[in-house]
């Protein structure tokens, strides 16, 4: 089958296109490599905090911790481990998640401490 001269223009194009698409994802995927994530730090207002007299339950120790009303070792401890089993707390109503913390001993504490910063305005839902 003989091809008329327009078709092999045509065919010609589509190949050299096609070439320039693989160089194209050759390129960028060589280029490419995998993100490590960057590892969680307190925000920069973990010094406010400290200047106010709080206590940010995403930092402080086990001491500082049972520095709080109705805090002793054990559920110091318990805040330790959820943390870092679960994350930070985004806000200070979240230490309710924590085992032996309910709304009456969060209510005695609430005033004293603190999650680090500005997490309580964002909303984190995604809706």
């Amino acid at each position: 089958m003989k091809l008329a001269r327009a078709d092999c223009r045509v065919l010609a194009a589509v190949a050299a296109a096609g070439a320039a698409m693989l160089l194209c994802f050759a390129l960028r995927t060589a280029g490419m490599r995998v993100l490590e994530p960057l590892p969680w730090e307190p925000p920069a207002a973990e010094t406010q905090a400290a200047r106010e007299g709080l206590v940010d339950v995403n930092t402080a120790g086990l001491e500082e911790l049972m520095s709080l009303p109705g805090i002793g070792e054990v559920r110091a401890r318990a805040i330790l481990d959820d943390r870092a089993e679960r994350g930070p707390f985004r806000r200070p109503e979240d230490l309710t998640r924590v085992k032996g913390i309910g709304e009456g001993i969060l209510s005695g504490m609430i005033d004293q401490i603190t999650t680090g910063g500005g997490w309580d305005a964002e909303d984190f839902s995604g809706g």
